[in-house]
Formats: structure tokens, C-alpha cells, sequence
């Protein structure tokens, strides 16, 4: 299951019960609280709780506002979903804006530890779609206060979490995570206008990515592979800047600043296990504008620091 699949795909061969201001709830463990004041709300709810002597499955859907939907566009189809729990879990949903659509579905916890997952959405026409899937430890954090923001999640396997902010305008981030351990991040704030983040990570350790951006068409991309303890930086500030990074094995570390226009920056490392050597390291800073910067590292031990002041330069490094 990927970001982007509709819910009403994930509901094939499931016998649907949405009930607005409701929810169905078996062996007398699954709870729904419902509140709504405004105008043109809708909220869809579904629980399915498997045999479990003291599962709880609990979701609360508050909306303050007008036209806000917890579903798909136009509530058309399942909102906060949860289906075969083994344990307690929670989903917990809030809109206090306009013309909001939120949309949790949380598909199996299979373990004994809680999959926690919370949508706040404070401004106007804001999208966030989060999907929680096989984990025995899964916490998801979404919050848009902005205009027009678009926040899809998908993460599965292991012990993750991810925290994401957008107060700006037309903002898009998408998220695709799967750790299969321990895993913090990644933290994605956004609070300018037309700026896209992209993170991808499989089977990664503690790590993350860190992206922040204020200004104004830029783009940032993160990949992280088979990593324990890797990092990524990146702080865009400026307008149609392109940050793209890529990195495979332990004790990786990448950071970019961009405070200009037009400046890309291209980083990719590729090692293998950390100990007992280091991992590569890459620093790329652009204060200017149209700056190119492209580092290539692969093995252990590398070094690349790239420091960029002015306007037009451009900087190649391969290190293997």
C-alpha cells in the first residue's frame, strides 16, 4: 500500500459500515466520540476490533468550522478507518479550519504496543492522508495551519515516527517510510509557498530527515537505505532552490543550506557498516544564486565540505 491509493481500494473484499457520526463497534472495546459545530461537516468512522481480552480501539473526530471532511473529497469515502487490532490503539482528528478533508486509516497493530496517529488542521482547503500498516509501534504527527497544503503519509514495519508541519501556502510533502527497527523522524516543517518534500527511507535505523522550508518554490528530496544512524539536513531558504539527496549504509551525514534562488544541490553517499570505520560526511552551503554543487562519495571515511558565496558557481566531487 502506497501513498495516493484511494481509501475505498483499501476497503475491497471489507464489508463497509460508514455511518456519519458514528461507527460500529464489536465485543464492547471500541469507542468513537463525535463533535461537530459549523456548518456542512461530514465524518465517516469504522472500527474492527479482532479477539483480544483487553483491546481497546478509541478515535475522536472534533470539527470546528465549516465544509471540513474526515474521509475523501467530498466524504465520499471512509475516514478514519481502523481494522484488525490485537491491541490498543488511537486516532485522533481535529479540524478548526474551513474546507478541510483529513483521512486515518490504521490496518493492523499485530503486536501489544499502541499505533497512534493525530491530524490538526487549523487553516483552509488543507489534504492530509495517512496510512499506518503492520507495526507493532507506529506515532504519526500531522498539523496544517496554512492554505492549501497537501500532507500524504504511508509508513509501515518496526518502530517509527514522523512529525510534519505546513503553515504556508500550497505546500506539498509526501512521506513513504519503512523502517523495520527503531526510527525517529522525519521531521518536515514547511512555511512558504509552493514547496514540495519528498522522503523515502527503507530499513533504516535511528535517523531521519530533517527538511525546513520558508521560501518559495523549492524542492527537496531525501533516500535513505539500509542505514543505522544516517542524517539528513536540509534548510531551504529563498526561492526555487533543489535539494536532492541520497544515501545507503550506517553513520551517514548530509547537510545543505540554500538561502538564494536557483541553486541545486545533488548529494549521494553510498557505504557500507559504520564501525569500525566512520561514515561519509557532506556539506554543502549555497548563499547566492544559481549555484550548482554535486557530491558523489562512495565508501567509508569521506570527507566533502562545499561553501558556495555568490552567484553562477558550480562544484563537482566524486571521493570512492
Amino acid at each position: 500500500m502506497k501513498p495516493g491509493v484511494s481509501f475505498s481500494a483499501i476497503a475491497v473484499g471489507i464489508t463497509l459500515a460508514l455511518a456519519s457520526l458514528g461507527a460500529s463497534a464489536q465485543d464492547g472495546i471500541s469507542s468513537v466520540t463525535v463533535s461537530q459545530q459549523g456548518n456542512g461537516n461530514t465524518s465517516y468512522a469504522e472500527q474492527t476490533v479482532n479477539y483480544a481480552p483487553y483491546g481497546v480501539a478509541s478515535a475522536a473526530i472534533t470539527q470546528i468550522g465549516n465544509n471540513n471532511h474526515v474521509g475523501g473529497p467530498g466524504s465520499t469515502t471512509g475516514g478514519l478507518l481502523q481494522l484488525n487490532n490485537s491491541a490498543p490503539i488511537e486516532a485522533i482528528v481535529q479540524q478548526n479550519g474551513t474546507g478541510n478533508h483529513a483521512g486515518i486509516i490504521q490496518t493492523d497493530n499485530g503486536g501489544v504496543f499502541p499505533l497512534i496517529a493525530r491530524i490538526t488542521q487549523l487553516g483552509t482547503n488543507n489534504v492530509a492522508a495517512l496510512t499506518q500498516d503492520q507495526s507493532s509501534d507506529l506515532q504519526a504527527t500531522l498539523a496544517q495551519s496554512g492554505t492549501g497544503n497537501i500532507a500524504s503519509v504511508y509508513q509501515s514495519g518496526g518502530t517509527v515516527s514522523l512529525k510534519t508541519a505546513q503553515n504556508g501556502v500550497n505546500n506539498k510533502v509526501t512521506i513513504d517510510q519503512q523502517s523495520g527497527g527503531p526510527y525517529v523522524g522525519p521531521n518536515v516543517t514547511q512555511e512558504g509557498t509552493e514547496n514540495t518534500a519528498s522522503v523515502s527511507i527503507y530499513g533504516a535505523g535511528p535517523s531521519g530527515p530533517t527538511i525546513v522550508q520558508t521560501g518559495t518554490l523549492n524542492s527537496a528530496t531525501t533516500f535513505q537505505s539500509l542505514g543505522f544512524d544516517s542524517y539528513i539536513n536540509i534548510n531551504q531558504l529563498g526561492s526555487a532552490n533543489q535539494a536532492t539527496t541520497s544515501q545507503t549504509g550506517d553513520g551517514q551525514s548530509i547537510t545543505i543550506d540554500q538561502n538564494g534562488n536557483d541553486n541545486l544541490a545533488d548529494v549521494s553517499q553510498l557505504g557500507g557498516p559504520a564501525f569500525p570505520v566512520s561514515g561519509n560526511r557532506a556539506l554543502v552551503a549555497q548563499i547566492g544564486n544559481s549555484n550548482t554543487a554535486i557530491v558523489r562519495q562512495v565508501g567509508e571515511a569521506y570527507v566533502a565540505n562545499v561553501s558556495q558565496v555568490g552567484s553562477g558557481n558550480y562544484t563537482n566531487i566524486y571521493q570512492h
